[in-house]
């Protein structure tokens, strides 16, 4: 198994084991890690490929919810 197949198992294997404890730390930090992701890419992906290109609008709406949603899951865990 390569490094960044392990790292996708383990990664899910802590997200799933985070909700089920109730926790949404994990998943916040993955929604911004996405975003730095998308923003260096300019593309991101909601059911189909987005651009910042082609649909710039789209593009940032889905940035900025992706960081509130981030931003707002990690802080309800220390709240």
């Amino acid at each position: 198994m390569n490094n960044s197949r392990t790292l996708n198992y383990v990664t899910f294997a802590i997200l799933m084991i985070s909700t089920a404890l109730g926790y949404q730390l994990f998943w916040g930090i993955l929604f911004l890690f996405w975003t730095i992701s998308s923003f260096r890419s300019g593309n991101t992906l909601l059911l189909t490929y987005v651009t910042r290109k082609t649909d710039p609008f789209l593009f940032w709406a889905i940035q900025i919810a992706w960081v509130t949603l981030g931003l707002v899951m990690i802080a309800g865990d220390f709240s």
